[in-house]
């Protein structure tokens, strides 16, 4: 079995899970305060960053495992926010959104189901749904449950693909949420200080997170019991979830812009390529010498994509199933 498939089904697209011990949450939340608005759906409160006109198709941003709504307005969300209404969201127990106290809390289209409500609470009607990394699963499943309200995805080294290997077994065992919590326990165990910007560093790879981007992201804010928890359940959830999703990938009738780097731990053949060969109008992007954070190292793809999947959307065109080298 490969290291990146490891990867994949063991601790799936964490950020920066278990890489310290748990962070005093009074602390964290004084050092990296809510930075949008509060939406209230189900009785939950949704942390939502918003900017940008009111016209045009709005853009939704949903981050990975452990991350929060952060990552994206570091300075992606701000740049598509020229031209576009974006909306960042923290998903449902990360960052300062609530999470439902259900079995069920860790299912792509449970968090989707609430983030859609959000966005049309707050006027957001059809967006396209960009997801990074385990958000490629949700905006996935956003699309899925939902198509006449979503105008197209964006995948971005998104987990959207069943994985197999170890922790595949782990699963038919009933066993993944005892790994995935095993592994959160081992990562804290072994960290020390200095863990979390290593951490961060080797995700980046082979580029360098940008300046600021450590002091600005709220990496602590991942470390506090309860994200802790929110993120094991996520990472034991999301393969049977998958398997559940990839049968009806193949009557999504929207476009799809799947962009993966090749250096990514997340294996891009065995995700973001396998995909791309599910969907009906998919566009593959693979991008030379870029990891896992590749909304960071090729923005202007991203953009790109997202004027792709809007003109589509207009046209009704079919979208070049092709994969594109960038």
């Amino acid at each position: 079995m490969r290291r990146r498939e490891f990867m994949a089904g063991a601790c799936a697209t964490a950020l920066v899970s278990g890489c310290a011990p748990p962070y005093a949450t009074d602390a964290a939340e004084r050092a990296f305060p809510p930075i949008g608005d509060f939406v209230e759906v189900e009785g939950l409160r949704i942390h939502a960053w918003q900017s940008g006109p009111r016209s045009g198709t709005p853009v939704v941003l949903v981050h990975g495992a452990s991350g929060n709504l952060r990552d994206w307005t570091f300075s992606i969300a701000p740049e598509i926010a020229q031209t576009h209404r974006v909306i960042a969201f923290d998903r449902p127990g990360f960052g300062y959104s609530d999470r439902p106290q259900t079995d069920d809390a860790a299912d792509p289209s449970v968090q989707a189901a609430i983030l859609r409500a959000a966005s049309q609470k707050l006027g957001a009607e059809r967006p396209v749904v960009v997801g990074h990394s385990w958000g490629g699963a949700l905006a996935m499943a956003w699309a899925m449950d939902a198509p006449a309200e979503t105008t197209g995805i964006a995948s971005v080294s998104g987990v959207t693909m069943p994985y197999t290997g170890v922790a595949r077994v782990f699963e038919a065992l009933g066993m993944s949420g005892a790994v995935a919590w095993l592994y959160t326990e081992y990562m804290k165990s072994v960290a020390e200080d200095g863990g979390i910007e290593r951490f961060i560093d080797r995700v980046f790879r082979p580029q360098q997170p940008p300046e600021g981007y450590l002091d600005y992201v709220g990496a602590p804010l991942a470390l506090r019991k309860a994200t802790l928890a929110a993120n094991a359940d996520d990472i034991a959830a999301l393969n049977a979830a998958l398997r559940r999703m990839a049968p009806g990938y193949g009557d999504l009738a929207m476009p799809v812009e799947v962009i993966h780097g090749q250096e990514d731990f997340i294996d891009p053949e065995r995700q973001s390529i396998a995909l791309s060969k599910a969907l009906p109008r998919a566009r593959l992007t693979l991008l030379d010498d870029v990891g896992h954070m590749a909304h960071h190292a090729a923005p202007g793809t991203l953009i790109e994509a997202i004027a792709r999947i809007e003109a589509a959307s207009r046209t009704d065109g079919t979208l070049d199933a092709d994969a594109r080298r960038a």
